[in-house]
């Protein structure tokens, strides 16, 4: 990034950032917040995980995408959701969903990291919009966020399916 945005400036990085999703704290924070370049975290909801919308894959569309994604199926599903528990417990103790505690976490973690951040979670319905735009008046305690804190660590299964075993002739 540093590389790029010395040829020419970077105005914004778009990645997945969210309780599930931390890898681009690793990857590219550090070089963000210094450049001055904003993050456009998509899927701050989990793809959906975090609301508490669906438990697996398999509550979903036969066309949804996530159905294949191994973190949402079988037993990876099942770990997973008990890893909700503290984002609902925090929920109910700010009279919030989970969706806004989540997005509120995607706030303060970027205020951390002195991050200009735009989330973009998907939304459908305006009251869904009403929900997320509420989460920016939420500040989570420190308490609360040592309790979100462990949860991306302890995510089973991998974000895509392997695709490494797929071959389509192509010319």
């Amino acid at each position: 990034m540093r590389e790029a945005h010395a040829v020419h400036p970077i105005a914004a990085l778009q990645s997945e950032w969210s309780l599930f999703s931390r890898s681009v704290e690793r990857s590219a924070v550090g070089a963000a917040a210094e450049l001055g370049v904003a993050l456009v975290p998509y899927s701050p909801l989990g793809r959906g995980f975090l609301t508490g919308a669906f438990a697996n894959a398999a509550e979903l569309s036969e066309g949804d995408f996530r159905r294949r994604q191994p973190r949402f199926t079988g037993d990876a599903a099942a770990a997973n959701a008990q890893l909700l528990e503290p984002v609902r417990k925090i929920a109910a103790a700010h009279g919030a969903t989970p969706a806004q505690i989540a997005l509120a976490w995607v706030q303060q973690r970027a205020g951390v990291h002195g991050l200009p951040v735009v989330p973009i979670p998907g939304t459908r319905k305006r009251g869904r919009l009403e929900e997320n735009v509420a989460a920016t008046r939420i500040t989570l305690t420190p308490g609360d966020l040592a309790l979100l804190e462990p949860i991306a660590g302890r995510v089973v299964g991998d974000r895509y399916p392997d695709m490494s075993s797929t071959s389509e002739a192509r010319e």
